[in-house]
């Protein structure tokens, strides 16, 4: 009896050069309200806080819950992010000032205005969907494509945030890497060097698990067809290579970290063994002094 053993054939794909979806055409989607008018109109986001509860907001008409997004007063959109970013769409100045002085009671820690991200949007049924120049082409200013603009403006202004954060505690780290490499001794009080260590631990945390840089949106999940769209405007604002360089900034931090740690807890048990020696040495002295005056 003959054994017949059959080989199966190996298809090898090649792995694409560009990120999925960079080149597809946005598919027609079913047709939605448009919730803004204007053929033209602005977009800019800003970091507004560290954190914000974004359900404690009330008086404003909610129109989408991920991300949560609500009407203005004038006709202006502003989709809210936990993670303290804010994008406007078509809004005026007073709805804007409005908008953050409420956000003011339900938000934590500092923000930062210079960090914002703006943009031109132009509607057009006919044209190509994407980053375009200075303007971001859409077909239909409808809720799912400004929640889908929104969630990459948000995610560029907080790494531009975390960017700015982090050559802040790169500028506070360098003096302390200068007086190891020239004497191996700290000129801050141990005080300083808790409190530069602690905003190094921050920055390495703040990034994680806030805004999910790297996430797909969950919106994209049960609307595949504006995954083109989404590509096309995160390789724009070139979300992963930023958040991969910040990452290696942060990792750079957090080795400066562990080495301040480390060096201050030498100098402490050196100081403590010198502290004991002394003590021995007193001891020592006190017994031979009380020995002989007997």
């Amino acid at each position: 009896m003959n054994n017949h053993i059959e080989r199966k054939q190996i298809h090898w794909n090649p792995r694409p050069r560009t990120r999925a979806g960079l080149h597809l055409k946005t598919e027609k989607l079913p047709y939605q309200r448009p919730v803004i008018a204007q053929l033209e109109f602005t977009a800019s986001a800003i970091m507004v806080a560290e954190r914000m509860d974004v359900r404690a907001l009330s008086g404003f008409e909610i129109i989408a819950k991920s991300p949560f997004m609500v009407k203005l007063a004038a006709g202006g959109i502003a989709a809210l992010f936990r993670y303290g970013a804010v994008v406007l769409f078509n809004a005026t100045p007073e709805e804007k000032a409005h908008l953050l002085q409420t956000l003011a009671a339900y938000s934590s820690g500092a923000g930062d205005p210079g960090t914002e991200e703006k943009a031109t949007i132009q509607v057009g049924p006919d044209d190509e969907e994407g980053p375009a120049g200075a303007f971001i082409r859409i077909k239909n200013a409808d809720r799912l494509r400004l929640q889908l603009i929104a969630e990459v403006m948000a995610k560029a202004t907080m790494l531009s945030f975390q960017e700015r954060r982090a050559a802040h505690d790169f500028d506070r780290s360098e003096p302390l890497a200068r007086d190891l490499a020239e004497d191996g001794r700290f000129s801050a009080k141990p005080s300083e060097l808790l409190k530069a260590v602690g905003n190094m631990l921050l920055a390495e945390n703040r990034l994680n698990g806030r805004a999910g840089v790297l996430d797909r949106p969950d919106l994209l999940w049960d609307n595949p067809g504006l995954s083109g769209l989404y590509a096309r405007l995160e390789g724009e604002y070139e979300l992963h290579d930023r958040a991969a360089a910040l990452d290696r900034k942060l990792t750079t931090l957090s080795h400066t970290s562990e080495t301040l740690v480390e060096t201050m807890r030498y100098h402490s048990s050196h100081r403590l063994e010198t502290a004991i020696f002394l003590l021995i040495f007193v001891e020592l002295c006190l017994g031979l002094y009380g020995h002989f005056s007997h």
